[in-house]
């Protein structure tokens, strides 16, 4: 919601609270006009005098509910444009001009003098409880739009960690490298047994890890490096010396986590938007860097030029990374080298 719509449904809102909040301020002055004997004429200065507390107290309530809905809203008025120190003055002059107006008012239409400083300590009692229950009607709009806020934000991380498992599911089910995969097996079947004996280990470990993290949110370390292992493997398969691939200082004595299938999406990306030939090798490299808690993900650049490049990949496990961690990924891009940091999240 907008700000302008926020200000419009709280002034909706307000008038209502005025009404009630008028109501109950009027309701202790049955204190002041009972009297043991009935007559009359009591009863009709009675309901006189009720009324016109009623309409000071609204007069009063909408007064300062107006202004404290335009400040809360920041709508643009020449009073919200002045200092904060200066608005408290204004208010509290305000509070007591109106309250010295209305009450020479509502003396001159009661004719009753009678007790003077009671009614008017009574009189500025009211008027206080009323600008007290103002400040807590604004708290109530606050917190109230705060929490829609927050339940808005969980229902826009809930689509989004949607849209990157959908996303995640797609690169997984990938049919052109299951294609070329299959392809690459079934040429090898004759010309080359143990090579199409390593596909079809390598392609069973791939389907068998993207089963596994299907409905989970992070991965180990481990598991994530041997599963981009089979995949590059796969590649290796079809590109041979075109591709070459290094993993670099992955030794550690800690266990760390990742977002399942981030090598593979960063793989696919590299392979899908470079050229690969004889002339164009393509080398990636994957380092570990603990100290920055890392792993870094770097490919050579020879781009594609007939391969619009939509990053939606790239965005998506940025995304599930800030959904699911509070992190993000880094991305490094040069005539030489396409660089992605992601976080190495430490066990949870």
């Amino acid at each position: 919601m907008t700000p302008d719509f926020r200000y419009r449904k709280g002034m909706a809102l307000g008038w209502r609270f005025c009404l009630i909040v008028s109501l109950f301020a009027t309701i202790p002055r049955l204190i002041f006009i009972w009297e043991p004997t009935f007559s009359t004429s009591l009863l009709s200065a009675g309901v006189r005098d009720m009324l016109i507390q009623f309409a000071i107290s609204f007069i009063i309530s909408w007064s300062f509910l107006y202004m404290c809905l335009t400040y809360t809203y920041e709508i643009p008025t020449d009073f919200n444009s002045q200092p904060v120190w200066l608005k408290v003055v204004l208010l509290a002059i305000l509070f007591m001009v109106l309250n010295e107006i209305l009450f020479a008012l509502k003396i001159s239409l009661s004719e009753d003098e009678s007790n003077m400083f009671l009614f008017r300590t009574v009189y500025y009692i009211y008027h206080f409880m009323i600008l007290v229950a103002i400040l807590g009607f604004r708290y109530f709009l606050l917190a109230t739009q705060a929490n829609y806020k927050i339940i808005l934000e969980n229902e826009q991380l809930k689509r989004e960690q949607l849209k990157a498992q959908l996303e995640a599911l797609r690169n997984q089910l990938n049919p052109h490298f299951l294609f070329n995969a299959l392809n690459i097996l079934n040429i090898s079947i004759v010309t080359n047994p143990d090579l199409a004996q390593r596909i079809v280990l390598d392609l069973s470990d791939i389907l068998r890890y993207n089963l596994k993290v299907q409905n989970q949110s992070l991965i180990a370390l481990g598991d994530e490096l041997a599963a981009a292992r089979s995949y590059l493997d796969l590649y290796k398969a079809r590109f041979g010396e075109k591709l070459i691939f290094y993993f670099i200082d992955l030794e550690t004595s800690k266990q760390w986590y990742v977002i399942p299938l981030s090598l593979q999406i960063l793989i696919e990306n590299a392979i899908k938007h470079n050229v690969i030939t004889s002339n164009q090798v393509l080398t990636i490299e994957v380092k570990l860097n603990e100290t920055e808690k890392q792993l870094i993900i770097i490919n050579s650049v020879n781009k594609k030029l007939n391969v619009p490049s939509s990053g939606i990949g790239l965005k998506n496990l940025d995304k599930r990374y800030k959904i699911q961690t509070g992190q993000k990924t880094s991305l490094v891009e040069n005539e030489e080298q396409f660089i992605v940091k992601i976080p190495l999240i430490e066990a949870p």
